[in-house]
């Protein structure tokens, strides 16, 4: 196992999905200290890809991961180190632990020395993959617990029409986010102060991660990115920031209540001072 001072700093996005991961992402991955490699849950789907699909195409523009000059370095330094290539190595099995955990270790050795910089972005989100990475000592993991409004990531998900049931995954997925951070250094941003406060928020996060605020992380399309999923965000051409609020005119009045007070549990501040 890596010694300890060879760690590579992973800071990993935790949220629901639709609250503004891929644009967090963006931002980390445009300043220069930093390499943002998206959802590497999905790292084995797209590096498998057999035919090309805009879709699953690599966000720097190759046809796939397997033309992508970054993940093809990627690809060469994990089978030179553990014999596998990227399409090979275990992602998503969190039943196997021993190999998840030697795999992602070299994965993000790999990313680390291919992309030529110490801090590694993953913006997987999903909780059991992030309680993993925190549970391998060979990883220095920085969480950044994402939050946005409940009545707008209810309003962007398309997951299911059921009201009470969205409500119910917000509450869960961030009190289990919030259970697993609570006891370890951490970030909390909010979509929407990203959005409307951006240099603030940056230049408070980029702090917490040793480092300093970028005006070029305002300008994130102008970066080479190889972003692994998220939204189609990741191929725009334009760094203009636009607040979603789609969900003023999309919810009635009740609904919006409902809302509110349905989620008031899984919202990070009340479930810091501990109201139930």
């Amino acid at each position: 196992m890596t010694a300890k001072a060879d760690r590579v700093k992973v800071v990993f996005i935790a949220s629901l999905s639709h609250s503004g991961s891929t644009l967090l992402d963006l931002m980390l991955n445009a300043h220069p200290e930093v390499a943002s490699v998206g959802e590497l849950k999905q790292l084995g789907r797209f590096a498998r890809l057999e035919k090309a699909n805009r879709r699953l195409r690599c966000t720097c523009g190759a046809e796939s991961l397997l033309t992508c000059d970054f993940w093809t370095r990627v690809s060469a330094l994990t089978e030179a180190a553990i014999g596998r290539m990227i399409g090979e190595l275990n992602v998503e099995d969190y039943d196997d632990g021993e190999s998840f955990d030697h795999d992602n270790v070299a994965l993000f050795q790999a990313i680390s020395a291919a992309a030529e910089k110490s801090c590694i972005v993953d913006s997987s989100k999903q909780v059991t993959r992030l309680a993993r990475l925190i549970g391998n000592p060979a990883l220095d993991v920085f969480p950044i617990f994402l939050l946005r409004d409940p009545k707008g990531q209810i309003c962007s998900s398309k997951r299911s029409s059921n009201l009470i049931k969205l409500i119910g995954d917000y509450v869960r997925t961030n009190r289990e986010i919030y259970d697993l951070v609570k006891h370890r250094p951490h970030a909390v941003i909010r979509y929407e102060q990203l959005v409307t406060h951006p240099v603030p928020v940056l230049t408070d996060l980029m702090q917490e991660l040793g480092l300093s605020f970028d005006p070029v992380q305002l300008q994130w399309t102008s970066v080479v990115r190889h972003n692994v999923g998220g939204n189609g965000m990741r191929r725009n051409s334009s760094s203009e920031l636009k607040l979603d609020e789609k969900w003023r005119d999309h919810f009635t009045l009740v609904q919006k209540l409902a809302i509110d007070a349905g989620t008031l549990p899984g919202r990070y501040p009340f479930v810091k001072f501990g109201l139930p």
